[in-house]
């Protein structure tokens, strides 16, 4: 049995405590319940709410080497440690609760998350832990597929064994055990897209090439990569003793930059396709670049319940090009331009241009957010701007409420 630590069991208590109180209760008024295995909230907005009944929820993200001054933690601790991991969980959402004004709430759901490397290492990619930030891929290795040869060898997933498994299994078990039944305890979840584990599987530049000098191969990593997947969620399902969830798709690798519509309706729809018919439903779809080309061919995945629109997307040509009567929009600005840096009459003049644009395309739901907050300025400084920009936007929203005649020329 796992000894807990003093300060665990009080941060535990602390958390329920303030899970209890009226304003969480608000906060979650805000949102339809979802479990899912994200570190970083991305609640959904109940639909119709923002038509209805003018709700606009604000969410504000703080990437963990933020907390590291206040807290003292080592992250390769904490990725490793069920007592550290569930320690450094507690302490940076009861501080972000404090000391953070907007909605995100203190559900009693845990979630166990490995960070980005996750599912490539599921496939023979290398990784590192480090003290003051999350794990990342280990780009001076070699990817373990540097030729068709090496594709037909690679090994199924194994679910107890392969990559960060081991580790998914001793976190998840370390915190049920010390939690018990008082929170939802979710286990490690497959959210990153086919393609963004091709990249590594493949490597990068070997992947974008191949796309040109041989689709077929490509075809074949990513047909490759999909039956993995819903074999792993298979035996997680066996392993929980639980249904197949809806699932999420974190797609930072489309990007207009990188990627354009065509290569996205050749190489990577029919496989986000086939995980939606699979998961019958795609609670979150998320891209941290510029997906306005590709809105169109996004949505016509079918079964998406949220759209991420970035601060790099031009949310008018999405909301042009998609139906957003029936979807919920998670409406992303940029941490540094748009807050961290942002004057009061930018954080407001892009704050109303989002809200009308989506008054005017009649969008369903929304939730707006500023997500990738890192330390910049000193730590006060950063929270005085956070404060500011959800102060900003609470006030933006009740006065494009009361707009009744929505401006038809050019939005500032």
């Amino acid at each position: 049995m796992v000894q807990i630590p003093d300060d665990v069991l009080r941060l535990k208590d602390e958390y329920l405590t303030l899970s209890d109180s009226d304003e969480n209760q608000r906060r979650l008024r805000c949102w339809e319940p979802e479990v899912c295995a994200r570190d970083q909230w991305h609640g959904r907005p109940r639909l119709h709410s923002f038509r209805e009944q003018a709700l606009v929820p604000l969410e504000v993200t703080i990437q963990h080497p933020f907390f590291l001054t206040m807290f003292g933690q080592n992250l390769a601790d904490v990725y490793q440690d069920p007592v550290a991991y569930l320690r450094f969980h507690l302490q940076r959402m009861i501080w972000v609760f404090r000391y953070v004004p907007d909605d995100i709430p203190l559900d009693r759901v845990l979630p166990i998350y490995l960070s980005s490397p996750f599912e490539p290492s599921l496939l023979g990619v290398a990784y590192h832990f480090f003290p003051n930030q999350d794990p990342l891929i280990d780009q001076k290795q070699p990817p373990p597929v540097l030729s068709r040869h090496d594709l037909e060898r690679l090994k199924p997933i194994d679910f107890s064994e392969s990559g960060m498994m081991p580790l998914a299994h001793h976190l998840f078990e370390g915190v049920c055990g010390i939690l018990g039944d008082e929170f939802t305890v979710v286990f490690p979840e497959w959210l990153r897209s086919q393609f963004g584990v091709a990249l590594y599987v493949r490597g990068y530049q070997d992947l974008l090439i191949d796309t040109m000098t041989d689709p077929e191969f490509v075809h074949s990593i990513m047909a490759r990569i999909t039956h993995e997947r819903q074999a792993w969620f298979e035996a997680r399902a066996r392993y929980l003793g639980e249904p197949i969830p809806p699932t999420s798709i974190f797609d930072d690798e489309v990007d207009a930059a990188v990627i354009g519509p065509q290569h996205y309706r050749e190489f990577i729809l029919p496989y986000e396709k086939a995980v939606g018919q699979y998961h019958k439903r795609v609670s979150y779809w998320h891209s941290c670049g510029n997906i306005g080309p590709m809105a169109r061919d996004i949505m016509s995945i079918g079964c998406i319940d949220m759209l991420d629109v970035s601060g790099w997307t031009d949310l008018e040509r999405v909301l042009s090009s998609i139906d957003a009567t029936n979807l919920r929009l998670e409406i992303r600005f940029k941490p540094v331009e748009d807050l961290q840096d942002a004057s009061p009459q930018w954080m407001e003049q892009r704050l109303r241009r989002a809200l009308r644009l989506c008054r005017r395309h009649d969008v369903s739901a929304i939730a707006l957010r500023v997500s990738g907050i890192q330390p910049w300025h000193a730590p006060g400084k950063d929270i005085e701007q956070v404060k500011l920009w959800i102060a900003t936007a609470r006030r933006v929203a009740l006065e494009v409420t009361k707009e009744h005649d929505l401006p038809r020329q050019p939005l500032n």
